[in-house]
């Protein structure tokens, strides 16, 4: 086990780009921890070497607990159950010929699922491919169908601690781009998406801040978006809450992953609820199961 933390220490300073001053005497910790390293095409000799390194830590069967993870040009470190699973999502995404999800942060799990399953509905829905990272602890849900069509929505939580996220899907603006639309649009869709069940649940909404995301492979701008509302309850007391959404455009609709948790919990686990919102990413094209 030794040798193997010491070989696997090795292997990420390669990945890193950097070489160890010294040689690492058996029983001495690995002092880096960055889990990915991005490689231009001039560190392609060092990749190969990487490559042929790690073939043959397989091959002699040494007892590594985490598994060497080689994806379009990165290198990442990652439980083999973890990486069971992943690779099993990332085999979904390239039949859909969409890019492989690389990096999973610990305690996250990532989720792809299709959305619009039930094709001639009653109520047909455009059928989009959903992908986003979500606490590992937290409760899946995802529509259901009947004779009737798709029911609900995918989303995710922690329910019993207030933590909530759940996709939504509205109609697109009337004029221009997404990302150049106003607070005030944007505060409308996430109320929009906050009151898909029901439109008197929250009061005092406000757009704490709004910034641009991540752009998709399918050119489809993400713009993530903070706000924070009351929630009224059933029980005639308002509870405050805090959360984040990523909203896009994907055809003629717009949509949005939101996630919110209560103004205590925010500030334990906001920086999740953050990784959720960059996560977001939406496909359209995808037929229907």
């Amino acid at each position: 086990m030794k040798q193997s933390a010491a070989l696997l220490c090795v292997l990420m300073g390669v990945a890193q780009g950097f070489v160890l001053p010294q040689p690492m005497r058996l029983g001495e910790g690995c002092a880096s921890t960055k889990q990915y390293a991005e490689t231009t095409p001039g560190d392609s000799s060092r990749l190969g070497f990487l490559q042929r390194v790690v073939g043959q830590v397989a091959g002699v069967g040494l007892a590594v607990n985490m598994a060497p993870l080689l994806m379009d040009g990165k290198v990442g470190f990652v439980q083999p159950a973890q990486a069971a699973g992943l690779a099993k999502i990332n085999n979904e995404l390239a039949g859909y010929g969409l890019p492989p999800i690389l990096d999973v942060p610990g305690g996250f799990s990532p989720l792809v699922e299709v959305y619009g399953k039930a094709a001639g509905a009653r109520k047909e829905r455009d059928t989009l491919l959903v992908q986003f990272l979500y606490p590992s602890l937290w409760v899946v849900s995802k529509p259901s169908i009947d004779k009737n069509g798709e029911e609900g929505t995918i989303s995710a939580g922690d329910y019993q601690k207030g933590d909530s996220a759940a996709f939504f899907v509205g109609d697109g603006p009337e004029s221009g781009k997404i990302d150049q639309q106003s607070n005030e649009y944007f505060g409308e869709v996430v109320t929009r998406a906050i009151g898909q069940k029901s439109a008197n649940v929250y009061q005092n909404f406000k757009v704490l801040k709004k910034r641009p995301g991540a752009k998709g492979s399918n050119g489809a701008q993400y713009t993530i978006v903070e706000f924070k509302y009351e929630l009224l309850t059933g029980a005639g007391f308002t509870v405050d809450r805090k959360g984040v959404a990523s909203v896009t455009q994907v055809g003629k609709n717009i949509q949005a992953l939101w996630i919110a948790t209560t103004a205590t919990r925010w500030k334990k686990i906001g920086d999740d609820c953050i990784t959720m919102a960059d996560s977001f990413r939406v496909y359209d094209g995808i037929a229907p199961a």
